[in-house]
């Protein structure tokens, strides 16, 4: 737990910086602002699109091989983004800012492995636990960027890309840990601990991928992991902008960007140990209430009122980390040890794939009807998996209560 924990803080540091001024990098290559949120848009595509792999690779060799890989194909990435700023080259920007993305892949990934050596009445306090290091990786970036920029100067670097010599730094520590420290295997433990049975022979396997998504709480855990990512990041990723439309300062900007990757991540443990005493089920219910009601507050209160609409964003990533903690320790309670990398790897591709559509079409939406109604249709489609799951709630405690062979 505590090399999963450090190479969090690690691989947070590193991302968080750098995510911050691709935007700045991109308009100082290519002379306009027309690109400028491409690079977070590939960065965020290169997250999703490794996960599967990065799974795959974990089911068959374990967790650390991929957590380690995925880090430093990010230390290539940061690299390659240094030397595209330095060269002017935006195509060799942002392939490095694809495989910048696998970093993140890592953190993601690395909250299941600390599943993998937690008891089942345990493991939300485990993944909430190793999610809080983003926060606290997001607060040791900015007190670096200081000493890397002096780097910089000396190495030649431009002061903007001398936020990635913090990436490079961050993730290969963050690789070096998980590689040297992370032993035995979390995966190895898992699977030592939670043996199938013997008159099983398949269970060694594991159950064929349909079966396993056809599982109650899979579908629960699947669908709370999609719908939350691409409400979060369909009213989130314009709010900078309608807060600059509506003639606030750029310091009430970034306090409200602050603030809502602050409820993103400072409430992890508490979020962990919520679903723990609490439950899975009812956790994944009340983020979903916390975010309606961030949804009515940002979305109802004047834009001039910038303190009620901060106050809605912080409380959509504490509704978000409720969902994404419970959500997750479901999933994992779900599958054996033999399934779980892949299905966990899958359903953070798919996770990551919604935050890109939920971009993209809360972009579309807020040009076209306003702030208002994207909060709205926000809420729209929390409502409907919310009313599913409540009437379906008896059945999923039952499920969930039973003993099951396949998984603890």
């Amino acid at each position: 737990m505590a090399t999963l924990f450090a190479a969090q803080v690690c691989g947070s540091t590193g991302f968080s910086m750098s995510m911050a001024v691709g935007a700045i990098m991109a308009a100082a290559i290519t002379g306009t602002n027309t690109w400028s949120g491409l690079p977070v848009g590939v960065g965020s595509l290169g997250t999703a699109l490794a996960s599967w792999p990065l799974s795959r690779l974990m089911a068959r060799f374990g967790r650390r091989p991929g957590l380690a890989l995925g880090y430093s194909l990010a230390v290539v990435g940061a690299a390659l983004g240094i030397l595209g700023v330095g060269q002017q080259s935006f195509a060799l920007f942002l392939t490095g800012m694809a495989l910048f993305g696998t970093a993140q892949t890592s953190n993601l990934l690395a909250r299941y492995a600390a599943a993998d050596i937690s008891p089942g009445a345990q493991r939300g306090r485990a993944m909430g636990l190793i999610v809080w290091g983003s926060a606290v990786g997001s607060i040791v970036g900015p007190i670096l960027m200081a000493p890397a920029i002096r780097v910089g100067a000396v190495l030649g670097v431009s002061s903007v890309a001398s936020a990635f010599l913090i990436s490079v730094a961050g993730y290969a520590l963050a690789a070096m840990l998980v590689q040297a420290l992370l032993r035995p295997d979390p995966l190895a433990i898992a699977r030592r601990l939670e043996p199938p049975p013997a008159t099983a022979g398949a269970a060694r396997r594991g159950r064929p991928t349909g079966t396993i998504l056809r599982e109650p709480r899979v579908i629960v855990a699947y669908g709370t992991l999609m719908v939350s990512q691409l409400v979060m990041i369909g009213t989130t990723s314009t709010s900078p902008l309608y807060l600059h439309d509506q003639g606030h300062a750029v310091n009430t900007i970034g306090l409200a960007v602050s603030l809502h990757l602050g409820g993103m991540y400072v409430a992890s443990p508490l979020s962990g140990w919520l679903c723990d005493r609490f439950g899975r089920l009812p956790m994944i219910g009340a983020g979903g209430v916390v975010l309606l009601l961030a949804l009515a507050l940002a979305g109802l209160a004047p834009g001039r009122a910038s303190g009620l609409v901060i106050a809605g964003l912080f409380l959509n990533g504490v509704g978000w980390n409720l969902a994404f903690v419970s959500a997750s320790a479901l999933l994992t309670d779900a599958l054996s040890p033999e399934e779980r990398a892949a299905i966990q790897g899958l359903a953070d591709l798919v996770m990551g794939l919604m935050g890109a559509v939920g971009s993209a079409l809360g972009g579309m939406v807020l040009g076209a009807w306003g702030f208002g109604i994207l909060n709205i249709l926000g809420a729209a489609m929390l409502v409907v998996p919310l009313a599913a799951s409540w009437l379906q709630r008896e059945a999923l405690a039952a499920r969930a209560a039973e003993p099951n062979p396949w998984a603890s």
